[in-house]
């Protein structure tokens, strides 16, 4: 019978050989004999780990080591067990008393390390997996893991010299040169790292990670194409491994190569896990590609996945207005704004935003916060002029331009909008310093010339303005809004004579219209004389302006049945007075921003029969549209004189503006109606009071007339009114002009060189609302009227509010409106033939409080019984004369000039 001692050394040849049930027999059948032999249960633990029996293997060898714990084998092959149930500190202690009964055992040791440092003690695992150096120096795994274990402890240097020394051991070690370079990249030893990683892919070409890295250190040495050779290796080794395709994106982004670069980023995000750099870096390089709406796209997911990153909401308002997604970028800044109220960029651009859609008011709230956040910034203090400006809210708007001129004093649009918004203020002593201003940075600059020269006209520095007009067409010759003011400016001069006005009227059509005539076509109309009729209005006074309201009670009163009626309007702020136009409109064509061509060819298109082109010169208004020729008739209202051009075929006019036979030229031919002007009731007007001179017994002169009108010759026969009236005054009001120092010392001075002491001119302060305004003439007892350029629409509400005017008509329109308007409510004796009439009558009318009073009580209900103020009979009229004319063209015959 065999002893136990051959049935145990039988039992393992069984199990060496791999026959382990006949080895578990034997193994059993010995501790069946000897239930404590030692050597036994440790085989046949052993056995049971071999047959994934773990917790019976732990529990067999652990009874070994009971019986016999100083054998380091059974401690070591627990240790295995209880590491597979994952009893993880169990396992380190039975292979720390493993190695402790075998010190110089390197696997054990190995093993140890690699236990501890799964536990997290790393410090100590270091020290095993050293310990197994010291035991095997040519063990590569424990200089590997040592490595690995240091670079956890942040202990770069030695670890970069463990993994160094695992590549010597074994220089295929292609993980240990790997994180060899992991390691030397971390002490920014670039180049060592780079020749670590050539080793690793040399070793192990089918090293992904390595071959990303490599290619990461050579695109920060600059290495581009190599770079990307080895990204392409890393995908073609695993497609999916987003490292490569992050490190490929960012190389192309960095070549400019900004579609490649979103495609792959876009495969890192879907290889990977997102984070906000990824979709960070895709919307940039898609907002470089041109690509907003997919921009926007990955923006929305970078702030999707971090909702508090302002930059993610700032970067998406951008790419949405790249877009065109004006609502998304609205949202988005505002968003923006909301997390960070401190960072002045995304209110700044938002402001931009609602600036470009045309909602300046909106603009403004956000601008200021820019400039209280950086108030040392010139552009949005500049930007908040322009949304001011647009709102009309001019003093503002100056105060803002202001202060970017403070911060950025060359800045040329600045200094000539400020200028600009003064003009429009009336401040014109302070515009005419800013215009100065602009010409001292750009003297070419022919708006500013032009806009100076206007300056200069309103306060009735006429010679200085047409030089500055002049000016601005030599640099500019082309310029035709110069010499239409041009045109405008001669009006008021008296200096000017009938022939001289009328050359330069057609030297402006020489220069702008000649040369379109020959892109005139033939009107494309029926030739029918007792058809419909269609008329044409052309205006950009269609909104509340003098020229507006006197156009209204036409336009209102037209009979339809005989006649079309189409408006184009060159309006780009329409008001309530616009809306109203548009109700008397059968076609409303809105033309604010259309080349006179392109209005020509509307015209054209809407086979228009007879175009009047209202006051040409003034304002925005389109005189060169006739020049194009879009309708067969064309005719001028409204303007101050002739137009100049051979395409205009009459010109409107009254028998008292245009006496027959007058000396005025023309080169249309005038057509006489009853009154030109047509008014309607002011339904603001307060009531008409007894003259001002019965309550303190003093005269009081006025004109509400625009100072541009008050040339030195009227101020000068005006000094012989206040003379004749001794103790009289004179009131002066328009706007807030007459407050301007300048225009003051100049009236003053030429009242005085007549005698007056200028301490009897008084101005009126400015009021907003036009009842106040109208209140102001119960302060007036006789009111003076300007020439040469006389009062209309001051005429009109002068008489209104029950004041006479004496007026002093010349031989041509612009000095004759007052007189026409006198005629027509009866009043012919206001009319002066001469000076000396002039002032005989003012005179006469100041000593005779019984006669002014009179007046004052019949003005109205007179005016309200005057022809002008029957828009049903001017319509009349009005379509009378254009069937006359519609059937002269049609007969083949031209209008009569």
């Amino acid at each position: 019978m065999a002893t136990i001692a051959e049935a145990l050394a039988l039992a393992a040849d069984h199990h060496q050989a791999g026959r382990l049930a006949e080895a578990e027999t034997l193994y059993r059948r010995i501790l069946e004999a000897d239930p404590e032999n030692a050597p036994a249960l440790h085989l046949l633990g052993v056995l049971a780990a071999q047959l994934g029996h773990f917790a019976a293997a732990a529990e067999l060898i652990g009874e070994a080591i009971r019986h016999n714990p100083s054998v380091p084998d059974y401690h070591r092959h627990r240790a295995m067990a209880l590491d597979r149930l994952g009893r993880t500190e169990e396992a380190a202690d039975a292979c720390a008393a493993a190695a402790g009964l075998a010190p110089g055992h390197a696997d054990t040791l190995f093993n140890l390390g690699v236990l501890l440092d799964r536990l997290g003690r790393r410090g100590e695992a270091a020290d095993a997996f050293a310990g197994a150096l010291d035991a095997d120096p040519g063990h590569a795994g424990a200089a590997n893991n040592r490595g690995l274990v240091l670079r956890s402890l942040g202990r770069e240097e030695e670890a970069a010299e463990s993994f160094g020394r695992a590549g010597r051991i074994d220089p295929g070690f292609a993980a240990a040169w790997y994180h060899q370079a992991l390691a030397l990249t971390a002490l920014g030893r670039e180049e060592e790292a780079r020749t670590a990683l050539r080793r690793a892919v040399s070793a192990d070409p089918a090293l992904a990670g390595a071959q990303v890295n490599l290619a990461n250190a050579l695109q920060t040495a600059g290495r581009a194409e190599a770079a990307a050779r080895h990204y392409d290796h890393a995908l073609r080794l695993d497609p999916g491994l987003a490292a490569a395709w992050r490190g490929l994106a960012s190389l192309r982004h960095g070549q400019g190569r900004f579609t490649e670069a979103a495609a792959a980023y876009g495969e890192a995000i879907r290889r990977g896990t997102p984070d906000p750099f990824l979709w960070n870096a895709l919307g940039t390089c898609r907002m470089a590609a041109g690509d907003g709406a997919g921009a926007a796209a990955a923006f929305t997911a970078w702030a999707a996945v971090d909702p508090g990153d302002a930059e993610a909401h700032y970067a998406l308002a951008v790419a949405a207005a790249r877009a065109g997604d004006d609502d998304g970028a609205e949202r988005a800044y505002r968003r923006t704004v909301r997390l960070v109220p401190g960072d002045s960029r995304p209110p700044g651009n938002l402001a931009l935003l609602l600036a470009g859609a045309g909602r300046h008011g909106e603009a403004i709230a956000p601008l200021r916060l820019v400039v209280t956040l950086n108030p040392t910034l010139a552009e949005p203090w500049y930007n908040l002029g322009v949304s001011l400006r647009l709102e009309e809210r001019g003093a503002e708007a100056v105060e803002a331009y202001r202060r970017a001129l403070i911060l950025r004093p060359d800045d040329l649009a600045a200094a000539y909008n400020r200028a600009v918004d003064l003009q429009e203020l009336g401040r014109i002593e302070e515009a005419a310093a800013g215009y100065r201003r602009v010409l001292a940075l750009a003297p070419c600059h022919g708006e500013a010339h032009c806009n100076l020269a206007s300056v200069l006209r309103a306060a009735a520095r006429y010679a200085e303005s047409t030089a500055g007009y002049r000016h601005a067409l030599d640099l500019e010759p082309g310029s035709v809004a110069a010499h239409r003011n041009l045109l405008s400016a001669i009006l008021y001069d008296p200096a000017w004579t009938e022939a001289r006005r009328f050359a330069e009227h057609r030297r402006f059509e020489e220069r702008h219209a000649r040369p379109l005539y020959a892109l005139a076509r033939p009107p494309e109309v029926v030739p029918d004389p007792e058809r419909r009729l269609r008329i044409g209005y052309l205006s950009s006074d269609f909104r509340e302006h003098p020229v507006g309201r006197n156009l209204e009670p036409l336009l209102a009163s037209h009979d339809h049945g005989r006649v079309f009626v189409a408006c184009y309007a060159d309006v780009p702020r329409p008001d309530a007075a616009t809306v109203r136009f548009q109700g008397h409109a059968d076609l409303w064509r809105p033309i604010a921003g259309l080349s006179d061509a392109e209005v020509a060819e509307r015209i054209r298109a809407d086979r228009i029969d007879v175009l009047v082109l209202l006051a040409g010169r003034f304002d925005n208004n389109r005189p060169l549209v006739a020049a194009y020729r879009p309708a067969p008739l064309q005719v001028s209202l409204y303007d101050g004189a002739t137009s100049g051009l051979e395409a205009m075929d009459a010109i409107l006019t009254d028998r008292v503006m245009t006496p027959r036979h007058g000396a005025e030229l023309f080169t249309e031919r005038p057509v006489r109606l009853p009154t030109l002007y047509a008014y309607s009731p002011i339904p603001e007007a307060p009531e008409v009071t007894p003259p001002p001179l019965l309550d303190h017994g003093t005269v009081t002169f006025g004109s509400f007339n625009n100072p541009a009108k008050l040339s030195d010759e009227a101020l000068a026969l005006w000094a012989r009114v206040l003379r004749a009236v001794p103790g009289s005054r004179l009131a002066l009001k328009y706007k807030n002009l007459y407050a301007a120092p300048g225009l003051q010392a100049r009236i003053r001075g030429v009242l005085s060189a007549g005698g007056v002491d200028p301490a009897r001119v008084v101005t009126p302060a400015a009021v907003q609302e036009r009842q106040h305004h109208l209140a102001l003439y119960r302060g007036v007892d006789v009111a003076l009227d300007p020439f040469p350029f006389c009062g209309a629409t001051t005429t009109f509400e002068a008489l209104y509010m029950g004041v006479p005017v004496v007026t002093l008509p010349g031989a041509n329109m612009m000095s004759r409106w007052s007189a026409s308007l006198l005629a027509a409510v009866g009043l012919p004796d206001l009319i002066a033939g001469t000076p000396d009439d002039y002032v005989r009558i003012a005179a006469g009318l100041a000593g005779d409080p019984r006669r002014l009073s009179e007046l004052r009580a019949a003005l109205r209900p007179r005016i309200h019984a005057a022809p002008f103020l029957d828009g049903r009979s001017r319509a009349r009229n009005m379509e009378r004369v254009c069937r006359a004319l519609w059937r002269r063209w049609c007969a083949g015959r031209p209008a009569q000039r």
